[in-house]
């Protein structure tokens, strides 16, 4: 009897869901980092944001995107028909450019490190296995440093696609990337999907997001071939 007055109150009581486990960061990293050797070639929108000197804060047009493995990549910039190819190994080592003001009658050969001189990275640090491997190479440094901290923040959304936001609070002069690092991983997708950048002083540096990604559709070498016809790069003579 006593068990059945017992039931009763247990259906009485009002439901709450479970509450869900919150994401260990090591273990999240291990989901990231088995996800990704599996991507052999991916596309998506990438968005950037960067302070270049001083206060000189550039948002980039949003960058159509092409990666596969091994270390081919090309960019696109829809807004002012600039397009962008390198490959390890293809065309000298160079990046092969086309499009905008300056070359849009030629396609030109340039040292990959010239990006510099207008932007953070190089190409070959723009893509998502660039992110995980500076957040991999933090996260271990941090786990003997008793002043760095790593935790899970909160459940987020990118591009309408839940995540768990990871932050991470570095001190000066260990070596580490920045003072605050934000990072999204997709919580289907298992990869990084987002990061934003502080300095030393709290001011903002960068801000990177990979949007509309498409794994494993089978990018080929024609996906990075200058003579590609859906490209313009025979447009003019190559300098």
């Amino acid at each position: 009897m006593k068990s059945r007055i017992l039931l009763v109150l247990l259906f009485m009581l009002p439901w709450r869901p479970a509450l869900a486990a919150v994401p260990e960061v090591g273990a999240t990293l291990d989901l990231a980092v088995a996800a990704y050797a599996k991507v052999d070639d991916y596309t998506c929108r990438m968005s950037r944001k960067e302070r270049l000197d001083g206060d000189n804060i550039k948002e980039h047009s949003t960058v159509h995107f092409k990666y596969k493995r091994p270390g081919r990549y090309y960019m696109r910039w829809p807004s002012d028909l600039i397009e962008l190819i390198y490959g390890d190994g293809l065309y000298n080592n160079k990046m092969v450019i086309h499009g905008g003001k300056l070359f849009s009658f030629a396609s030109v050969e340039v040292d990959p490190a010239l990006a510099l001189k207008y932007n953070r990275h190089t190409i070959k640090e723009a893509g998502i296995g660039y992110v995980l491997d500076l957040i991999l190479k933090n996260y271990r440094q941090a786990a003997d440093d008793k002043e760095a901290h790593i935790v899970y923040t909160k459940d987020d959304v990118v591009d309408g696609r839940p995540t768990w936001r990871f932050t991470g609070t570095f001190p000066a002069g260990h070596g580490y990337y920045g003072h605050t690092v934000h990072l999204d991983i997709d919580q289907a997708l298992h990869l990084p999907v987002r990061i934003e950048v502080y300095g030393w002083q709290d001011e903002f540096l960068e801000a990177y997001a990979y949007t509309d990604l498409r794994l494993n559709i089978g990018l080929a070498e024609a996906d990075f071939d200058i003579h590609n016809p859906a490209y313009r790069f025979d447009a003019g003579e190559k300098k």
